[in-house]
């Protein structure tokens, strides 16, 4: 018995060293999306104030939120965190339209931003382990993916949205 608990200190460490990394300052790319990862500390209503924020002195407008989490608590009794941010700039709209009018199917920018538990499941505000996740899908991906070719704005768009996913980030790292 006394063998087991080095041996599993040993193993617990690497997941350790690695959980904390994965909350660093820093903006992850999987498929066509930007991804940060943020603690599961942090508080989910400040967590979706700061994007906001941040959204906003990008220039973009925060054209709403959809409470996804409401919804699914009253019709499915689910607990759970999960907001959607639709943001948008006029500027790259419509330089993106003059480029491809089919641009306007990937309008407006969604910005998702839930809480998961250390099992990656959808989770609520009492999940131990886990945390908050914040998203956004490439334009250019997007742009990509349904055959548009002129694709100058998508990439200044891209661009902005992962800044907008940095600043988040070292708002909560400096924490």
């Amino acid at each position: 018995m006394r063998t087991m608990k080095p041996l599993s200190l040993w193993l617990f460490l690497p997941w350790l060293l690695f959980a904390g990394w994965a909350y660093a300052a820093e903006v992850h790319q999987k498929g066509g999306a930007f991804y940060i990862y943020l603690p599961p500390s942090a508080d989910f209503k400040q967590v979706l104030d700061r994007l906001k924020t941040e959204i906003e002195a990008q220039n973009w407008e925060v054209l709403r939120v959809q409470d996804i989490d409401e919804g699914l608590r009253e019709h499915y009794k689910m607990d759970i965190q999960n907001k959607v941010v639709y943001a948008c700039k006029s500027q790259y709209l419509a330089q993106g339209i003059e480029e491809d009018p089919n641009i306007t199917l990937l309008v407006p920018c969604r910005f998702a931003v839930y809480r998961v538990d250390y099992a990656g499941r959808a989770a609520g505000a009492k999940a131990e382990g886990g945390k908050i996740v914040i998203g956004v899908a490439d334009p250019v991906h997007e742009a990509e993916e349904i055959g548009i070719t002129r694709r100058q704005a998508a990439a200044v768009a891209s661009k902005e949205l992962k800044a907008i996913l940095r600043a988040v980030a070292e708002f909560f790292e400096r924490r």
